[in-house]
């Protein structure tokens, strides 16, 4: 028999900007900056979608997982 097998890529920090353009390539528009910069989405059902991405170069690997839940965006598309 054969066995299916999945790769499942490693994450892993990415530069803020990176994640910003992955967030607006995806709908979302920056509504806040302060702390943090807040972006928010309307699907077409009326659900409300919102995240925010820290003002680092850098993003870690918590802060991807968190906005991959928030978003439910698949993971590949930030490895």
């Amino acid at each position: 028999m054969f066995q299916k097998v999945f790769y499942i890529g490693k994450l892993r920090p990415l530069p803020q900007h990176k994640v910003i353009q992955i967030l607006r390539n995806n709908g979302f528009q920056e509504i806040r900056s302060g702390r943090h910069i807040t972006f928010k989405k309307t699907g077409a059902d009326g659900k409300v979608w919102t995240t925010w991405v820290p003002h680092h170069n850098e993003v870690t690997i918590f802060v991807i997982k968190y906005i991959i839940k928030q978003t439910g965006k698949p993971r590949e598309e930030f490895e």
